[in-house]
């Protein structure tokens, strides 16, 4: 009898059928699991404090596994939750959401997206969902636009209309690492669209070969920061966007246009409106930061959210949103339509674009050992970036109010490495390639 219950204990907690996780493996936007055999099904959900994206499969880990991470992915951990459930627990530096998974053969590939705070609040707050993993016959497609991440599939938060109730989650131990349940807050604003980027690069909304627009922030009566050496942001960013738009057109993959090619002002929305009445398929202004501490150094991006991700970023972006009040310009009268933007910018679709872009840019800079303030993707309410219809980012290229930095920014050879950076990353995003 005792042989009997030793029995059916052991077909309940691995069934004859169930596969075996042999290993994990995290890259830039994805995360690999592989398994003896096809895992049938998945869940998952996200937790906070601290940020972690938790996967439930029908299978079997034993023992527990564990593997390193990769950009906003600091650990991957997994071990057996419950009778014939693996659970994997990805841990997180910064939100970071599941557009979709992949499974082909053994193996089940997440593709993995930065996201705003709101938006992983508000998959927090949805509980465990069902996570389709989505059969192919073919390997498993590579990262949308070469090298990005990822939104999350409508299962796992996008549903548009009233979100549906979270299911209440169990309090339950986590593998090795494990942490105490955490009480999701209250729901956020919509989460994200999906992004009409494809592996094949983004389909130009002109026809022909897509459309960059460089903006070199600052300008003529405004300065912009001043360096440590006395030089001024305006040249800095200057001199970057003229070699990424060099380097990009030698190269004859996209189409580039400047917002400046010259020292002179232009208001903001002016900036706004030249990206949106060319139809560019991807919008990147380039500046330089400063900082009461002289020590404060490193490139940094930041794409639009209502909430900052940090309180410098929410510094940076009132400062840089007074750029008009230097030249005397009335946002009311000189670009009427950035009201309408306040409210359309927040398009979902095009700032999850936005989002993908920033991590291509971080790998693009990371090619050219630039280096970054700690994380390198921030959100921010810029009044640069809130073109409804073009995805956007604003790039810091560093600090010109730190020594090592200045003496990068101002001299060719840093210049041209940070142009580099910029350039591989738009032809990442816009080809594909």
């Amino acid at each position: 009898m005792r042989r009997f219950l030793l029995l059916l204990c052991l077909l309940w907690a691995a069934p004859v059928w169930a596969a075996r996780i042999t290993a994990l493996e995290s890259q830039p936007g994805r995360v690999i699991i592989t398994a003896d055999g096809p895992l049938p099904a998945a869940q998952a959900f996200a937790l906070s404090t601290p940020f972690r994206l938790v996967v439930d499969f029908v299978g079997v880990v034993e023992p527990g596994l564990s593997a390193p991470g990769t950009n906003s992915v600091s650990n991957l951990r997994a071990a057996m939750f419950a009778p014939g459930t693996a659970r994997l627990v990805i841990d997180l530096k910064a939100p970071v959401i599941i557009r979709e998974a992949r499974a082909q053969g053994n193996q089940v590939t997440l593709l993995l997206e930065r996201a705003p705070p709101d938006v992983f609040a508000a998959a927090v707050a949805r509980g465990r969902k069902p996570l389709p993993l989505l059969r192919s016959d073919g390997p498993p497609p590579l990262p949308t636009l070469a090298t990005g991440s990822f939104s999350l599939p409508p299962e796992f938060g996008r549903t548009r209309g009233a979100p549906d109730k979270p299911e209440p989650e169990k309090p339950a131990a986590e593998p090795p690492a494990g942490k105490p349940a955490i009480t999701p807050p209250r729901p956020a604003p919509e989460p994200l669209a999906e992004p009409q980027a494809t592996r094949s690069g983004v389909k130009s909304r002109t026809g022909g070969k897509p459309l960059v627009v460089i903006d070199a922030g600052h300008g003529g009566k405004d300065v912009g920061a001043i360096a440590v050496s006395g030089g001024y942001e305006k040249d800095i960013t200057l001199a970057i966007a003229r070699e990424a738009a060099r380097i990009l057109r030698d190269r004859g993959r996209v189409r580039v246009k400047l917002t400046r090619d010259d020292d002179r002002f232009i208001p903001l929305g002016g900036r706004v409106r030249i990206a949106r009445d060319a139809r560019a398929d991807l919008f990147i202004s380039i500046h330089a930061d400063s900082a009461p501490n002289d020590q404060a150094r490193g490139a940094s991006v930041y794409t639009l959210s209502a909430v900052a991700s940090d309180a410098i970023a929410e510094r940076l972006a009132a400062r840089e949103n007074k750029a008009d009040i230097i030249g005397g310009v009335n946002l009311g009268v000189e670009a009427p339509e950035v009201g309408e933007i306040m409210v359309d910018l927040a398009r979902r679709a095009t700032n999850n674009v936005s989002v993908q872009f920033a991590d291509l840019l971080q790998n693009g800079l990371e090619e050219q050992e630039v280096g970054f303030r700690g994380e390198f993707h921030h959100f921010a309410a810029f009044a640069v970036l809130k073109a409804p219809d073009v995805p956007s980012v604003l790039l810091e290229t560093g600090y010109v109010t730190n020594k090592a930095d200045a003496e990068r920014l101002f001299s060719s050879e840093g210049r041209q490495r940070m142009a580099r950076g910029i350039a591989r990353a738009i032809e990442r995003h816009l080809t594909g390639k």
